[in-house]
């Protein structure tokens, strides 16, 4: 995974994008859309790029959508839960 910018060093889409992945990855709990959302917007203070709530939610949305697609989210009565990634390179 790669390092995960924020604050003022989250300037353009792709930023946001691997933002929202490293949350949705490193979620220990169960957790809902909006508690993303809530991190996400935390995490960008102080950045310059604006983003809408709408379009973020689109992007957590896209996002959860891919990871339930590859097994690596399960949705269950609107929570989420992120799975164990099991590391197959043999390290």
């Amino acid at each position: 995974m790669c390092k995960v910018k924020s604050g003022p060093m989250v300037t353009n889409n792709e930023d946001v994008r691997n933002m929202i992945a490293g949350i949705i990855l490193r979620q220990q709990d169960a957790y809902k859309k909006e508690n993303i959302l809530d991190s996400v917007k935390y995490h960008m203070q102080g950045s310059s790029f604006a983003v809408t709530n709408d379009l973020l939610m689109k992007l957590i949305n896209r996002s959860l959508d891919v990871f339930d697609r590859n097994y690596l989210v399960q949705c269950v009565n609107g929570y989420y839960y992120t799975r164990k990634i099991k590391n197959s390179s043999g390290f």
